[in-house]
Parts: structure tokens; C-alpha cells; sequence
């Protein structure tokens, strides 16, 4: 039996409180004032689930986990939030004290509810367990249903004429070559995972993929193959980086591979003015036979379900990504979730033979499962990259990415207390460097972000000359060799206060951290669709003459140079720091990832890792206490969701 809270509206005045001290987002609060208005003050419970749900959106989570909620409700919600100041602290219940006021049955009281599970409703109760606001429970169920769908295409390829194939691009082996039962996996399903850390060579095997493609496909005509990634850095690198690949290719295949530049998903899809909609879509379905998107644990669920209503059944899907990166700034994990399990691939066997044919070497006898198909049916079209060609796993950046990775703190340990003795013993650690301040001002931590921007500055100093152009890509090049990783927003150690005293530090008082001077580095923080400009795109203002006002310097989806007037843009925020979220899908030279002082959930080996491994030839680790370090490394990010789970059907 359903029974009433305890006092009047209580429940509503603690989503109040928790919204005027910024616990709450005000589309939280609205969704809770709306439910009570449709339903009445009896529905209050209902409504702020309602909010909670909302909340758990803000934070990634496509929805709200009701058994994860009540194991440890603060931790969930991440009430208190990481920046609550001790007075808000005091004058506000945390998320678990607010939920022991609800005496009743959960899934039970939201199950009864008008507002969950009937036609229109706003909310969706899924499996007993999870509660989704009901658009993105459409998403989920849109990417299940057609990933499932595409996972049936399997083309009837002869695995020993594939072989040959195989063999004139990757050469014969008698080592197992996971970039080569990749290829094979992808020529034969109509969709693919493709998923491995920094260097392990996934744009290796992809170049080597679309050459496999084109040799095996069923028409006369090239195929027809579009490729795309999240933002537009990310395309940029992506084509960049299949143009160097290339190279290694024999001649005569490199002129079967037609499509050589990568767009942005917005691009791809036909982003149309400020509207959620898209020029493709199921009644218009993009005309292709291969479809790749590169940096796919960086696309949020409503993108993939975007993407994958926008291609036709035929159209063969391949996604490549980091599964362990951190998800997509924007609610969901479709890459993770779809590769939970892969490192011990769960092949059933049948789907082993055939892989083991086409390369002539048999697949490891751990790495099958007969009954891998039931309940991983998305592992029979995964292949997992383990081995790093940029990174070793006992040098340098690799090795500290890997005991982060791998949850192993005994070594790590070792390194944050003597990381330089260390790095004397065995130079192979020479790149990986610990820094232990005791504040974000520190004489240390500014020597060092002085000699990374330095030659920034230098260039900036330094004028067009007489070619802009070059000069620009100069400029860009530069600005992408060294970037400070922070791993919260506010407080001391956040990236409020870090672009604050790294401008100080580089221009002197003269200049505001949030006002526009030449040399300060931008980012956009929201997709801008009038000037073609998307969320995580880096700019640098630069004067290109003392007569003529600021421009903002940008390297568009195309790769070519931008110079737009800083009246034209809109959202942005100065980003000599940064966010680790923020710099997914990026790569520096140099890279120092700054940790907080206080301890925080956000703080995970899935961030630990996703920002060592935008470093690609130096890491600094900036911390005040190595126990926070350790804390984050023991601890793992869990975005809630049930994409690869079958759930029951509610419309």
C-alpha cells in the first residue's frame, strides 16, 4: 500500500533548497513542478523522482538506477555536489536523507503512477529498476533494435579467399594479429566494434579495412564509404591520420580507397539551423555502403540514436573508440556498454573457426565461449586492439596508463613517491613526472606552465609576416603542444581558477581571463551551427595587424583555417586549462593533468587515464595528496543504462 510523506510538500522544498544552492539544475526543478501540476500534491514522491531522473541526465546517465540509488545515494546523485560549500552543506539534507523521508516501495510507487509507463508519459520504469525520462529511453531502444538488426547482416565471404587478401596488406605471420581479425571481423558484419587504447592501431587496421572492402565488395562501382567522427578536431586527426597511413599501403591499393577525408557526425548527418533534427534520418537515410566513426566513446546516446536512424538497413557500421576513455560529455555510455567484456572476447565458436581461417592462426582457447552469443550478443562483432604501438605497457606514458588502467596501485604508489628516483633507475620513465604542490599557485606549477606556453607566446610575438596562412597553422600547431588537464571545474585546483592565474601568469594584470586580448585560447562550448563551429573546438585570438580588430583563429571540419571576429561567437570559455572531459578525442605533446585537493566521485581511473593518455610524448601528474591519486585510481565510473540488456517494451 501506497502511503503519504511526511510533512507537506517536503519533498518539493528540498528540491527548492537544493536548487538555490545550485545543487539542482533549474530543468530539474521544472520537470518536479510540472508533475505536481498534472498529477497533484499526492504525486509529490512521483515528482521528485521526477527531478532526480532529470539530475542523473545533467551528470551522463540516461537514467535514474533505482538499485544503484539505494546501495549509496549520495555517491549516485553526487549530492552533495563536488563544489557544495560548507554553508550549503549545512543548510541543505544530503540525497540520502532526502530519500529516507520515502517509505514507500519505489519501482512499486513510480510503477502506479500516471506519469511512468503509459501512453505520453513522460517516464519510463524499465525492468523493475531503471527510470529514464522517456526520450532517451526511445534512444536506447532506437540503438538496440537496429544495432541488433545490423549484427544480422553477415556476408558469405570465403574466409580462405579472404586470407589472400589479408595477407597482401598485413603480410604473413605466425603471430596473432588482432589488427587483422579486426579486418575480418569488419568485412564480414554489418556492424563492427573496433575498440583498443592510444596506438594500438586502430587507424592501421581501418586504412587496411577499407582496401579489404573494396577488393571483396559485391558491385562494379567503388564503394561507397563516408567517414566521420564526434567533433571537428577529431575528424581532422582522423583523416590526417588515414593520409599517413596510406603510405604504407602497396600502390596498386591505394588508389581503391576513395574516401579520404572525415567529417564531423553533425556534418555527416545534415545539422539542420538550431534544430535537434537532421537532414538524414529514417525517412532520408544516408547514401552509403560503409559508414566509420572514429572517437565513437565520445558520442552521446542521442547522436548514435541520430546515426543509426540515418543510415540504411544495408549500410555496414563500423565504430572505432577507446572503451576505457571516459563516455561522452553528454549523457550515455553506447561504447562501453556495448564492449562490456571485451577483453575476453566471449567468441562462440563457430565465429572462431571462421576468424582463425582467414588469418591461419587459431584464436587463443580463452577467448571462446559458446554461450558468449546469449548474453554478450554485441562481443561477436568486437575485436579489442591489446597491444600498443605508440605507448609500451613498461615505458613511460604506457606503463602509468596501464597500472591506472588495471586498477594496480603498488606500483603507483612507488612512482608518486619517488617518481624521479625512479626515473634514474630505469630511463624509461623519464617522461612521467609527479608533482606534489601544496597549492595551484605554487612557484613550481607556474615555472612549468610558463615554459609550456612559452613558445606561444614567442610565435604570437613573432606576427603573420608575410604569410598568414602559415603563420596560422604555425599558431595551431603550437597550441596543441602542451595543454593543462584539470579534473573539476571549480575551487583551487579547477579550471575556473587555472585560466585565472595561467593568464596572470602569461600577460600580466592588464588582462581578464574572461575578456577577449590577443593570445587568449578559446574554447567552444556549444555546438554553434551559424558559424560552423561545435562544442570542444579550440580557437586562439590573434592580432593580425594594430589597425584591424581581433580575430579568433579556428581550424575548420575541413581542416582549412578560420579567422571569425570575436562578435560572431558566442559560447566559449578561455581554456588555457581545461577539463579532461573536454579534451577527449585531442593529443598533446606535453599534457599536465591536475588533480583536486578533496577527494570527489568524479574522480575515477576512467579519468586518471582518459587524460595520461592525451600525452603523447610527456605527462606531468599535478596533486597535493597521493592518496587522492590512489582513491581515484581504486575507483570506477558506472553510467547507468541498459542498452545491452533486452528490456521490456513500453510505449
Amino acid at each position: 500500500m501506497l502511503r503519504r510523506t511526511g510533512g507537506p510538500m517536503q519533498l518539493m522544498t528540498i528540491l527548492r533548497t537544493w536548487y538555490a544552492h545550485k545543487w539542482l539544475r533549474a530543468i530539474d526543478l521544472s520537470l518536479a513542478q510540472y508533475v505536481l501540476e498534472k498529477l497533484g500534491e499526492s504525486a509529490e514522491e512521483v515528482a521528485f523522482f521526477a527531478a532526480l531522473a532529470s539530475h542523473q541526465l545533467g551528470h551522463g546517465h540516461p537514467c535514474l538506477d533505482l538499485q544503484h540509488l539505494r546501495r549509496n545515494a549520495n555517491a549516485v546523485l553526487q549530492l552533495p555536489p563536488e563544489h557544495a560549500s560548507h554553508e550549503s552543506r549545512h543548510a541543505c539534507l544530503s540525497a540520502e536523507q532526502a530519500l529516507a523521508l520515502i517509505t514507500n516501495d519505489w519501482p512499486e510507487l513510480l510503477a502506479a503512477s500516471a506519469a511512468v509507463n503509459v501512453a505520453s508519459s513522460p517516464m519510463v520504469l524499465s525492468a523493475n529498476r531503471r527510470l529514464y525520462l522517456r526520450r532517451y529511453w526511445r534512444y536506447e531502444q532506437i540503438i538496440r533494435h537496429d544495432l541488433l538488426a545490423r549484427c544480422q547482416n553477415i556476408t558469405a565471404l570465403d574466409p580462405v579467399v579472404l586470407k589472400q587478401t589479408l595477407d597482401a596488406l598485413f603480410g604473413s605471420s605466425s603471430q596473432l594479429s588482432w589488427q587483422r581479425v579486426a579486418c575480418a571481423m569488419a568485412a564480414r558484419s554489418g556492424f563492427t566494434i573496433i575498440t583498443g587504447g592510444p596506438g594500438t592501431g586502430k587507424t592501421y587496421t581501418v586504412v587496411r579495412l577499407l582496401a579489404t572492402l573494396q577488393q571483396h565488395r559485391e558491385q562494379q562501382t567503388p564503394l561507397r564509404i563516408r567517414l566521420a567522427a564526434p567533433t571537428g578536431k577529431a575528424a581532422a586527426r582522423m583523416t590526417s591520420s588515414i593520409e599517413k597511413e596510406l603510405q604504407n599501403l602497396p600502390e596498386d591499393l591505394v588508389d581503391t580507397i576513395t574516401e579520404r577525408q572525415a567529417v564531423t557526425l553533425h556534418r555527416l548527418l545534415g545539422s539542420s539551423g538550431h534544430s535537434r533534427e537532421f537532414r538524414h534520418n529514417r525517412r532520408n537515410p544516408l547514401l552509403a555502403d560503409v559508414v566509420i566513426v572514429d572517437e565513437a566513446s565520445m558520442v552521446d546516446i542521442e547522436m548514435m540514436a541520430a546515426l543509426t536512424q540515418a543510415l540504411a538497413p544495408a549500410t555496414r557500421l563500423i565504430l572505432l573508440g577507446d572503451k576505457d576513455q571516459l563516455a561522452s560529455v553528454e549523457a550515455g555510455a553506447v561504447l562501453g556498454q556495448l564492449c562490456e567484456g571485451a577483453e575476453q572476447g566471449h567468441y562462440q565458436r563457430e565465429l572462431a573457426d571462421w576468424l582463425a581461417q582467414s588469418h591461419g592462426i587459431p584464436l587463443p582457447e580463452d577467448s571462446i565461449d559458446d554461450a558468449g552469443a546469449a548474453r554478450w550478443p554485441y562481443l561477436q562483432h568486437t575485436v579489442m586492439l591489446h597491444e600498443s604501438r605508440r605507448f609500451d605497457a613498461e615505458r613511460g606514458i604506457g606503463k602509468l596508463a596501464h597500472e591506472i588502467n588495471a586498477q594496480q596501485t603498488q606500483w603507483l604508489e612507488r612512482w608518486l613517491a619517488d617518481a624521479r628516483g625512479m626515473a634514474a633507475e630505469n630511463p624509461a620513465l623519464a617522461n612521467i613526472n609527479a608533482m606534489s604542490i601544496n597549492s595551484s599557485g605554487s612557484r613550481r606549477f607556474r615555472e612549468l606552465v610558463s615554459e609550456g606556453y612559452g613558445p606561444l607566446l614567442q610565435l604570437l610575438a613573432q606576427g603573420p609576416g608575410t604569410d598568414v596562412d602559415v603563420w596560422g597553422e604555425q599558431l595551431l600547431q603550437q597550441l596543441e603542444r602542451f595543454q593543462v588537464l584539470a579534473a573539476v571545474r571549480s575551487g583551487d585546483w579547477g579550471v575556473e581558477r587555472l585560466n585565472q592565474l595561467i593568464t596572470l601568469w602569461l600577460f600580466g594584470d592588464t588582462v581578464s581571463a574572461d575578456k577577449w586580448f590577443a593570445g587568449r585560447a578559446v574554447m567552444i562550448t556549444q555546438n554553434d551551427y551559424s558559424v560552423d563551429l561545435r562544442n570542444g573546438d579550440i580557437g586562439l585570438a590573434v592580432q593580425l595587424d594594430p589597425q584591424q580588430p581581433l580575430r579568433v583563429l579556428f581550424r575548420g571540419s575541413n581542416g582549412r583555417l578560420r579567422w571569425l571576429l570575436p562578435s560572431r561567437l558566442t559560447h566559449l570559455e578561455t581554456a588555457f586549462a581545461m577539463t579532461i572531459h573536454k579534451s577527449q578525442g585531442s593529443e598533446f605533446s606535453h599534457t599536465v593533468v591536475v588533480l583536486p585537493e578533496h577527494d570527489s566521485p568524479i574522480l575515477t581511473k576512467e579519468l586518471l587515464y582518459t587524460g595520461i593518455t592525451r600525452a603523447s610524448e610527456q605527462l606531468t601528474l599535478v596533486y597535493r595528496s597521493a592518496e587522492r591519486v590512489i582513491a581515484a585510481t581504486q575507483r570506477r565510473i558506472e553510467r547507468s543504462g541498459g542498452l545491452t540488456i533486452a528490456e521490456e517494451r513500453h510505449e
